[in-house]
């Protein structure tokens, strides 16, 4: 679940804008000519006042290890907070279940039962006297977290490109899409910035850069 709060510029278009005009000593009280000059900034590649816009928004419903992922696109100098595993009761998490998991009945019987197993271990050890923090070391990465993330619209861009790719792993390409859909709905300026920024990165290229391709693009041509 993604929930964009109202923090989140409404209007990132006419920010860019209204942050462009005033370098180039341009009026900025126009919304019109401020996107018009948004969207110039952004088809001729000046990155940088991507940056003024700020997207707040709270993540719930992903694993640990997904959030993990999503945590290595720190450029930008986005922050956030994690749900604590130190004052947070965690006997009864809920986990991430993988598609090959769901292939069979078998797998997903041994998947399921493993993480019973540790809810029932982790509330043993908190009867036991051990504190939440110390028994957290229990907890699976497929455990589900939530966390609060602030970025700018240039980091965002960068993650987006990165996992909307197909060989991105499927739960973070799903969170991508999430916050992409939701972001979308958030105002007109966020939709167009979605629908033309928020692709994957050989939309950017034209060309696929992975050594396993997908087929999606054809790989660049590389003279020997």
């Amino acid at each position: 679940m993604i929930q964009i709060f109202d923090t989140t510029d409404k209007y990132p278009l006419q920010k860019i804008g209204k942050m462009a005009g005033v370098c180039w000593n341009s009026p900025i009280d126009s919304p019109e000519k401020n996107i018009k000059r948004a969207k110039d900034c952004i088809t001729s590649g000046h990155g940088r006042v991507l940056e003024y816009v700020d997207i707040e928004l709270c993540i719930s419903g992903y694993s640990a290890r997904a959030i993990r992922e999503y945590y290595t696109h720190i450029g930008g100098a986005p922050t956030r907070l994690q749900e604590s595993t130190r004052y947070v009761n965690c006997e009864k998490f809920d986990y991430y279940l993988p598609q090959t998991a769901k292939k069979s009945a078998e797998a997903e019987k041994l998947y399921t039962e493993c993480m019973d197993f540790i809810r029932t271990k982790y509330g043993e050890l908190l009867a036991a006297g051990v504190s939440k923090e110390d028994a957290a070391n229990l907890l699976p990465l497929g455990m589900m977290t939530k966390i609060v993330d602030k970025r700018n619209l240039r980091n965002m861009i960068n993650l987006m490109n990165q996992r909307l790719c197909t060989r991105a792993y499927l739960e973070i390409r799903t969170l991508a899409n999430e916050i992409k859909s939701a972001l979308s709905d958030y105002s007109e300026e966020w939709k167009w910035i979605c629908e033309n920024l928020f692709v994957p990165k050989c939309d950017v290229t034209g060309f696929c850069t992975e050594t396993k391709c997908c087929g999606r693009r054809p790989k660049k041509e590389v003279s020997n």
